[in-house]
């Protein structure tokens, strides 16, 4: 992300007059000020008043949580983190906003959004064997290109049954995504029993620091006269734009009317990628008439600060996008490229968040969106990324590593809609996903893709090979070991408001 990009939006918005008091040469608080007693670290100090900054301007919510806010003081307080964890807002038990997230590490936080991280290269399902013993099992749910996973052969119904020579636990299974070095072995699910048994077969993998292209699978299937295309996507991330932009110019030359949209594991990403996205999905004539893809609600101080500023808060379709890489502006134009569609069946489920949620539920004022496998997340807001560093014009050197993901505007669909609030999108047609079973993505016979092909028209000589309702549930689900960024929508404020800090 350009380094520049987020201060210059702050200073715009705020003239420099409230991300200032940060050295002796500004006039803000400095610590150890006023007749209160600190007794925090100059760190927590620093990272306190950071915190308080951002959630008191620019959180959606920021007037529900005003009571928390004026409570938080920053000479006292020893948990910043914590903080913002337990005061981001949230009605009695139930957090409406399970999101926003302050952070000492902010580097790896963004690298991890741009898909680069120290990886294996595998998404996985962790499941408790019984609920009498800590004993668990991963599927593999997919790898990606070029990975150790991919490199050590392993693929969705791969099962990890143990880990380093002795059982996969509920107080091991987190190595499986954070560990530099582990050795696996391996087994096999039977539905027709419904168990699991061991392979005998053992796969050691190491780490690496690497880039994971979220394209997963691109697949054409022709059958009753049409083509259907199909897409398994995990990420919006910067770096696949321009592969996307290719793939639909192949989908549009090869005939392809419809599209399967399988966004089942991808959490979200940038705002810009999704728009990109929704160019080339969307009717021809909708992108020709840049009419509205999607609306953003913020509060009160942004939309005021929006409207002098003369800021649209719509965003219209298009077919030249910007983007920063780096310390360079990305350019990339999808005309040409829209594929023509005439359906999009969306692949969906609790870890379809955010971006493809928006994506999904902006396309549907246009066009027929049928959705199908089991209901999402219910990521209907927006964030911004903030360093520190580049918030504040004299950042302390005490948190320099220090950053925030805070939620700031609520999306709107052309109707007025926001489909997945409050807790997810619901399916048309429901389909468990079970990666236990041995289909990789894109084989017409896995379940939540043989459902879309057939409501698409194609027909299969047998019946499916097994039902899913209910199967494997009998193990029950860990939680989700995620990356931090899961469930993010990710704004890059646009050029246009840059233009004056140049």
């Amino acid at each position: 992300m350009n380094k520049k990009l987020f201060s210059m939006m702050l200073s715009l918005l705020l003239g420099g007059s409230i991300f200032t008091g940060c050295s002796d040469e500004n006039s803000g608080e400095e610590p150890g000020g006023g007749s209160e007693t600190q007794v925090v670290t100059e760190e927590i100090y620093y990272a306190n008043m950071f915190g308080k900054d951002v959630m008191s301007t620019f959180y959606y919510w920021c007037d529900e949580i005003g009571t928390d806010l004026d409570a938080w003081n920053i000479k006292t307080n020893t948990d910043p983190i914590g903080t913002v964890d337990r005061i981001r807002y949230h009605e009695g038990e139930k957090y409406i906003d399970k999101w926003t997230m302050l952070t000492d590490d902010m580097d790896s936080f963004t690298s991890s959004v741009e898909g680069v991280s120290t990886t294996f290269g595998w998404n996985l399902s962790v499941y408790l064997l019984s609920q009498n013993s800590n004993q668990c099992v991963a599927a593999v749910n997919f790898v990606h290109a070029g990975t150790p996973a991919a490199e050590a052969g392993l693929d969705r119904g791969d099962i990890i049954v143990g880990l380093n020579g002795g059982n996969l636990t509920t107080e091991n299974y987190t190595d499986l995504y954070y560990a530099s070095a582990l050795k696996v072995d391996l087994g096999r699910y039977e539905a027709a029993t419904n168990t699991i048994y061991p392979l005998g077969k053992s796969v050691e993998l190491t780490a690496r620091t690497m880039y994971e292209d979220p394209v997963l699978c691109d697949s054409i299937y022709e059958f009753g006269g049409k083509k259907v295309g199909y897409l398994a996507y995990s990420s919006f991330d910067l770096h696949s734009i321009e592969k996307l932009v290719e793939t639909a110019r192949e989908f549009k030359a090869a005939g392809v009317e419809e599209l399967v949209l399988d966004l089942r594991y991808n959490g979200g990403g940038y705002v810009i990628t999704e728009n990109v996205l929704a160019s080339l999905f969307a009717p021809q004539e909708a992108v020709d008439q840049k009419l509205v893809f999607e609306q953003e609600d913020y509060n009160d101080y942004l939309t005021e600060e929006y409207r002098k500023l003369g800021y649209s808060l719509e965003t219209r379709f298009a077919t030249e996008f910007e983007y920063p890489d780096g310390n360079v502006t990305k350019k990339v134009s999808t005309k040409g490229a829209n594929i023509g569609l005439k359906k999009v069946y969306g692949l969906i489920g609790s870890g379809s968040a955010s971006a493809s949620e928006a994506l999904l539920g902006g396309l549907m004022p246009y066009m027929d969106v049928q959705l199908i496998g089991s209901q999402t997340h219910g990521k209907y807001c927006t964030g911004w990324m903030m360093a520190a560093k580049e918030a504040y014009k004299l950042c302390p050197k005490a948190i320099e590593d220090w950053g925030i993901y805070v939620m700031v505007s609520i999306y709107q669909n052309a109707d007025g809609e926001t489909p997945c609030m409050p807790d997810g999108m619901v399916p048309d047609v429901e389909v468990a996903d079970v990666p236990l079973l041995p289909y990789r993505l894109g084989d017409v016979d896995e379940p939540l893709l043989r459902a879309a092909l057939t409501a698409a028209g194609r027909t299969y000589d047998d019946a499916p090979a097994v039902q899913t309702r209910g199967l494997g549930l009998q193990f029950g689900r860990m939680p989700d070991v995620r990356k931090p960024v899961f469930g993010r929508r990710i704004l890059l404020p646009p050029a246009a408001l840059l233009e004056g800090m140049r």
